[in-house]
């Protein structure tokens, strides 16, 4: 059991000391990243409580394609990934940690992964090492790609005056479109989910490289 709890929490803290690496000019406080992963990480659990009561709902019962767009969509995409971003939203958004655009992605990402090391663990030990292997290069990613979206629009809030919903809305439909082929289990999707996963890879490169051109900059 401990071996894949292990195992679990390996790909979230590789993932978390890259994305922490990467600002290298004005570095996070480490205590304040470690406190935004463990929030993270505790919300899997209301999260699965809200999931399980939305499911149980008349309105969550369809079958198929349609039940795997809903459940993918409005339960885990969209109660997770609100969660996450309303943690980011009423902690960090206007606080003095939020320096430039880097810090929203390196906090959203410590709230994303904690939440992904967290969720990774109760698959793994309920499922064992294949499991272990194929989330490690699939979910976790995803969550951390997920987290870096969350934190680029959460940085267009902070600095342009953009509209904060997005950072809510757009982690939330990237979420749900890749729920939707993960939920499959055809050769079909799993080819499409490996598309989806490279196109997330160049989006988190193109906003990682964005963010850092411009940590230059020191915002109030």
């Amino acid at each position: 059991m401990l071996l894949y709890v292990g195992l679990a929490m390996i790909p979230g803290l590789l993932l978390l000391i890259f994305i922490y690496t990467r600002d290298q000019l004005h570095p996070e406080p480490k205590r304040y990243v470690l406190r935004f992963f463990i929030l993270g990480a505790a919300i899997v659990f209301p999260a699965g409580l809200i999931e399980r009561i939305t499911m149980a709902s008349p309105g969550f019962s369809l079958g198929g394609f349609q039940g795997r767009l809903v459940t993918a969509f409005f339960v885990a995409g969209m109660i997770e990934e609100f969660l996450k971003a309303a943690i980011f939203d009423r902690g960090l958004l206007h606080s003095k940690l939020i320096r430039n655009r880097m810090d929203c992605i390196v906090y959203a990402a410590a709230i994303g992964l904690g939440f992904a090391t967290v969720e990774n663990i109760m698959y793994v030990t309920s499922s064992g090492f294949t499991t272990a292997v194929v989330r490690s290069v699939t979910a976790v990613p995803a969550h951390f790609m997920f987290a870096i979206i969350m934190g680029y629009y959460f940085g267009r809030a902070r600095f342009d005056g953009r509209n904060k919903a997005l950072a809510y809305v757009v982690p939330a439909v990237a979420h749900g479109t890749y729920d939707t082929f993960a939920l499959s289990s055809t050769l079909a999707s799993d080819a499409v989910l490996a598309g989806l996963l490279l196109l997330m890879v160049e989006i988190s490169i193109l906003i990682l490289r964005r963010a850092r051109r411009m940590g230059n900059r020191q915002f109030a």
